[in-house]
């Protein structure tokens, strides 16, 4: 039995309403339940409001499992010629809204465009729009609102200070 890295963290407001943060690390038996992690997490967020006299303004939990196996490395001619700011956006509309929201991918493969457009009918794009819409429900945006229809692609390219450094050093 393995255990899983949980990151707790809330962030607090002083009385002039100046935000910081607060976090804890642990490690929790594999085979706890959301449910489990949830109520810990309610226990932590008690016992730090005992010793403060700021308010919670938000708490979340992030559990870091160990890599599924089967990812491709960070090797080979794919992987060297990746760029991050090639970004893929997928934009899908909510249920009960009528915003969008997208899932951004970064380094978006070669493989999965198609005059110079993300190719809907791939494989790989079909399989991930597939995911994320069925079951419905599982996936949503940040306000817990289910994704209920893709609508569009768009190529994107997008500034990373990192990228810039490393193209103003290549110079």
């Amino acid at each position: 039995m393995a255990n899983l890295g949980v990151f707790y963290n809330g962030q607090i407001v002083d009385g002039l309403s100046i935000p910081a943060s607060v976090s804890s690390y642990l490690s929790l038996p594999d085979s706890a339940t959301l449910a489990q992690t949830a109520s810990a997490l309610a226990v932590w967020a008690a016992a730090v409001d005992g010793v403060v006299d700021g308010a919670f303004t938000q708490v979340q939990a992030t559990i870091t499992p160990t890599l599924p196996t089967g990812l491709k490395p960070p090797t080979g001619t794919a992987w060297a010629a990746s760029e991050v700011a090639k970004t893929g956006l997928i934009s899908f509309s909510l249920t009960g809204s009528t915003n969008r929201w997208s899932i951004a991918a970064p380094t978006l493969s070669s493989s999965v465009i198609s005059a110079g457009k993300i190719d809907f009918s791939n494989p790989d794009i079909i399989a991930l729009v597939d995911l994320l819409l069925n079951p419905t429900g599982y996936f949503t945006n940040p306000n817990q609102l289910s994704l209920e229809a893709v609508l569009d692609g768009l190529i994107t390219f997008r500034k990373y200070t990192q990228l810039r450094k490393r193209s103003m050093v290549a110079k």
